[in-house]
């Protein structure tokens, strides 16, 4: 299990530096360096344990800003509230990028040393954990990276 945490890493960190450089290369402010937005939300993974995440035409390749709406930020909001600890504001997991999905965005980039630009994109995506489709009556919830 230590080895493939320390390849999850490793594969995370070369995803994060290869983004670093297509934004560079792209001359755009956001760390959100795919080019559709998220419309939809799609599970990946085997069994019971499949995470839901957003996507854009079945790829994850896509991005969120703020005034974004959908079942892409339903997935987003669904993984920083519960898998992440962070409030999307008062409304709730409402599918709606507002200020307050921004500003959980936000913190959550800033404690994983990324580029706090407050959108979803790869890079965001690389260290976000996603809420995995598995229900238990008793509350728990299963987390996991893509």
């Amino acid at each position: 299990m230590e080895k493939q945490m320390k390849k999850n890493i490793a594969a995370a960190a070369l995803a994060v530096v290869m983004a670093g450089g297509i934004v560079v290369g792209m001359a755009t402010t956001s760390t959100a360096t795919a080019n559709r937005p998220c419309t939809a939300a799609t599970s990946f993974g085997s069994g019971q344990f499949k995470r839901v995440v957003p996507t854009a035409n079945g790829s994850t390749d896509c991005y969120l800003v703020n005034g974004n709406s959908g079942n892409g930020v339903r997935a987003l909001q669904r993984a920083l509230v519960y898998c992440e600890g962070y409030s999307v504001g008062s409304s709730g997991i409402d599918g709606s990028f507002g200020n307050a999905t921004k500003s959980a965005v936000l913190a959550f980039q800033r404690s994983f040393g990324l580029t706090p630009d407050g959108q979803y994109g790869n890079q965001t995506r690389n260290w976000l954990k996603f809420l995995d489709r598995a229900s238990n009556p008793t509350g728990y919830f299963y987390c996991n990276r893509v």
